[in-house]
């Protein structure tokens, strides 16, 4: 009798730890996707939150952006002009006299027909200048700080290696070969 005891209490513990295993097995991947999907809709939740606060300050955010349209008028950014051929004359002139002012050589310098996005359009100026680096960084630090905005695109540069003189003073050296376009943004003159 003490060994059937024995033998139902240690088939009983079997029983039991069979039951909390699969009871463990079962529950820990269920609680994690609970735990997960649980995650998920407070994320959800969060965010619709975050887009109701931005509907209801819609009508703020459009004043603040018809103030922005207006700023870069009054500050200057763009070109204020009628015409664009004008415009790229004189930004042909402006990239010229950087260069010649910088100790560069303009080698060409052409203008490219740019394209209009309602009352902006693209002016864009394609050069070719020879200089050293000295030269280079004046004349991108004078189109850096130019008012209105101006930027350089597609910069290329080639390096040259110069020899001067005969071989008893030879003066060894380099130069630039440096290709870019420079884009500005006409604004239209408003009626």
């Amino acid at each position: 009798m003490a060994a059937d005891k024995k033998h139902c209490s240690l088939l009983l513990g079997s029983l039991v730890v069979v039951l909390v295993a699969a009871c463990i097995l079962i529950a820990i991947p269920w609680w994690m996707q609970w735990r997960t999907y649980q995650d998920t809709a407070m994320e959800a939740a969060e965010r619709i939150a975050r887009y109701r606060i931005l509907i209801d300050k819609r009508d703020s955010f459009a004043a603040q952006l018809r103030q922005l349209a207006e700023r870069p008028r009054e500050r200057g950014f763009f070109i204020q002009a009628d015409n664009p051929e004008l415009v790229a004359a004189d930004l042909q002139q402006r990239i010229k006299e950087m260069i010649t002012k910088a100790d560069g050589t303009l080698v060409s310098i052409q203008s490219l027909s740019g394209g209009s996005d309602g009352p902006v359009r693209k002016i864009e100026i394609k050069v070719r200048m020879k200089g050293d680096v000295e030269a280079l960084a004046k004349v991108l630090f004078d189109i850096e700080r130019s008012t209105p905005v101006l930027m350089v695109e597609d910069l290329s540069i080639r390096s040259r290696r110069t020899v001067r003189g005969r071989r008893s003073d030879r003066v060894e050296g380099y130069s630039l070969d440096v290709n870019f376009r420079v884009v500005g943004y006409m604004m239209e003159a408003a009626p």
